[in-house]
């Protein structure tokens, strides 16, 4: 390819852990539908061989990940199974061995070229697999991000397409989506805690009053999603406690702190991603197709944490009809 010549393809990012095949296939089948031709990967850990058979069927590209772990026999509802224990997620959220961590992250890479490979390949070991796949993101774009114009990357097991993801104007943008209005980061919830336990109270004070951004779907050009994965490793090899869901502690942090530039935000019904965690049915509007719509008309070309909603909702999708779910 031309180096002066602009990259044409986009690319879809996600992770997948444990699930079946039934449980990705909404999301596949979705996109497929809407006629997205650019790329798909999945980066994958605990699948069986005929979930990854069933992905691959799609054209995705699978790239498998390793995580440190030992298994212990554990005795549960009268008989004995199995289970994984990650130390080093245990480990690293003692203090000490926390800052430890963090000292030599510092030394191995401070001035050093390269250094956010090194710092990617550092987190992708020790952070909770919530927040791992922003380190194994960095690592394969910073091999394979050259070929891609629009990134996106996305939860996978609740996100359905009705159009293509990238259909709206992009630019050299981040853009980010908003949850439900009225819900802020000192509303008492999950995202009050991640805030004030990964960046203390002073901090939730100053940004407390912002709006929570999910960090479930994020979409940007191929250098605006870099330079975010860039600042949210660097925050996540900063904290002192490494918890679950804290990685949407880190995602409002850094945008709402002014850490990534030329970032857009949109609010549910008014741009292309509904995020429907906390969306009333009173609020969904559909057109004569059975496609969700936003407050001007136009379809709202992702839903994320649709199987959330009610049986009754889900039933006049027509995307999830088509799509086969069986959530």
């Amino acid at each position: 390819m031309n180096q002066n010549s602009k990259p044409q393809k986009n690319l879809v990012m996600g992770l997948v852990k444990t699930y079946n095949f039934e449980k990705i296939k909404p999301f596949l089948l979705s996109l497929r539908n809407t006629g997205y031709e650019g790329d798909i990967c999945f980066l994958v850990g605990d699948l069986a061989p005929e979930t990854i058979a069933g992905i691959r069927e799609f054209g995705v590209d699978v790239q498998a990940f390793n995580e440190l772990y030992f298994q212990l026999p554990l005795y549960r509802n009268g008989k004995w199974a199995m289970k994984k224990i990650y130390p080093y997620h245990r480990l690293v959220n003692l203090y000490p061995i926390n800052r430890l961590n963090y000292w030599i992250v510092k030394k191995l890479t401070t001035g050093k070229r390269g250094s956010y490979r090194t710092k990617a390949q550092i987190a992708s070991l020790f952070v909770h697999v919530m927040c791992v796949r922003y380190p194994l993101y960095y690592l394969y774009l910073s091999k394979y991000g050259h070929q891609y114009d629009k990134i996106m990357l996305t939860d996978v097991r609740d996100v359905i397409f009705q159009r293509d993801p990238f259909d709206f104007e992009i630019g050299d943008r981040l853009c980010c989506f908003f949850e439900e209005e009225g819900k802020t980061l000192d509303v008492g919830d999950a995202n009050t805690e991640w805030i004030a336990q990964g960046f203390g109270t002073e901090a939730l004070q100053e940004i407390g009053h912002c709006r929570t951004s999910c960090s479930g779907t994020t979409i940007g050009s191929r250098d605006a999603i870099l330079n975010y994965l860039e600042v949210m490793i660097d925050r996540m090899l900063a904290l002192k406690c490494h918890t679950w869901g804290i990685d949407q502690g880190v995602h409002n942090y850094i945008l709402h702190k002014g850490l990534v530039p030329n970032v857009k935000f949109y609010n549910n019904y008014q741009g292309p991603i509904l995020t429907m965690h906390y969306s009333e049915a009173s609020k969904l509007k559909f057109n004569e197709q059975g496609y969700l719509v936003n407050e001007d008309g136009s379809t709202i070309n992702v839903l994320h944490q649709y199987d959330r909603q009610s049986p009754e909702i889900k039933s006049q999708m027509t995307v999830y009809q088509r799509s086969e779910c069986v959530c």
